[in-house]
This record gives structure tokens, C-alpha cells and sequence, in this order.
């Protein structure tokens, strides 16, 4: 199992993109002493998971894909444990999870923000369901105790937004917690690594 800190340095990595950090970065992203940091890198260079790369006089760390257990160790890390009110709304939102492919919730309901405004959600979906969707959403939104502000996109839509290296997208997948799909977004995020 992995720990919290294992969980967040394979996340700074993953959503990296183009990146590549250094263990100063990796450890200031991470909110780790740079020794805990690197004590972490060792620990994931050693199980392949990670590649080292030497840039100067600098260690640059990056996953490596070649490798077929870094999949399941990053779909590992995008799981998390809900609160009581982000489990609340994966029961609010479990007929959309039969018809979108991944789900993600964002934004300042997640936070510790009293009194967030709305609940941001964010799908990937096949485009066949988007008329699915929007029924779906127009029984289950108004049920919700905040409005809803929703961003739907499909596999390539997402492809395309982190090859392109959109800011608000990544933000979405840096900060926001994963409900449903880890295993399609891992798919989709290693194509765009491969790209």
C-alpha cells in the first residue's frame, strides 16, 4: 500500500506532463522535507516506477511507463478515501457513473471552504452519451444542495487539453478528487504521455 507522501509525490509526477522535476521541486510541490522526498524517489527508482535522468548537475525524475506495474501504482494513488459530504454526492451522482467514463470533483467544494458556492464536476464520456448525460443531469442536478457547474469532455478532448498542456485541466486533475475512472484516465494521461 502506499502512504500519503508515496500517493502525492507519483500524483506531482503524473501530472507533470512535460515536466520534469528535481527532488527540490518534487519535495516544495509536496510539501516534504527534501531528504523525505528523496528517500521516496529512491524507494520508486528501485521498484522501476520512476526514471531518473541526469540534466547538469541535477537529478530530473519522471514515471516510466515502459514499465507495466507504473499504471496500477498510479491508478493506486488516485484513489483516496471520501469525506462524508464527497461520498454524499458520489451516491447523488451514481447513475452518471454508468454513463461517463471517469468523474471528477473539484473546485472549493472539496476544500475546507464553509461555505463553497457550487460543486464543480468534471466527466469524460463517450460522445454516443451525451444525450444520456443530459437527461440524466436534468433529474439529479436539481437535487443537489449546491448548484451544479459542470465540464464534460471526451477521451480526446482531454488527450488534446493535456497535450496542449491546458492550464485549467491539469489544475482539474492536479487538485481535484477523482470519484470514478482512475483506470480511464491513467489510459488517457499514459497516451498523452506517449504522444
Amino acid at each position: 500500500m502506499l502512504t500519503k507522501n508515496e500517493k502525492n509525490v507519483i500524483k506531482t509526477l503524473l501530472f507533470s506532463f512535460q515536466d520534469e522535476y528535481s527532488i527540490n521541486e518534487i519535495a516544495r510541490r509536496c510539501n516534504l522535507a527534501p531528504n523525505g522526498a528523496f528517500k521516496i524517489l529512491r524507494k520508486l527508482e528501485q521498484e522501476k516506477i520512476i526514471k531518473l535522468k541526469k540534466i547538469a548537475n541535477i537529478n530530473a525524475y519522471s514515471l516510466d511507463f515502459d514499465n507495466l506495474k507504473t499504471k496500477s501504482i498510479c491508478e493506486l494513488a488516485l484513489i483516496e478515501e471520501p469525506s462524508t459530504k464527497i461520498k454524499n454526492r458520489l451516491e447523488d451522482l451514481k447513475e452518471l457513473q454508468k454513463i461517463t467514463e471517469a468523474g471528477i470533483i473539484f473546485g472549493s467544494y472539496i476544500t475546507k471552504k464553509k461555505n463553497p458556492g457550487d460543486i464543480d464536476l468534471f466527466f469524460v464520456l463517450k460522445e454516443d452519451n451525451f444525450k444520456k448525460y443530459k437527461e440524466e443531469t436534468r433529474k439529479i442536478y436539481p437535487a443537489m444542495p449546491l448548484k451544479v457547474q459542470d465540464i464534460i469532455q471526451t477521451k480526446e478532448d482531454l488527450t488534446e487539453n493535456i497535450l496542449k498542456n491546458d492550464k485549467a485541466v491539469i489544475e482539474i486533475l492536479q487538485k481535484g478528487f477523482v470519484l470514478w475512472g482512475q483506470d480511464k484516465l491513467m489510459e488517457i494521461i499514459k497516451n498523452g504521455y506517449s504522444k
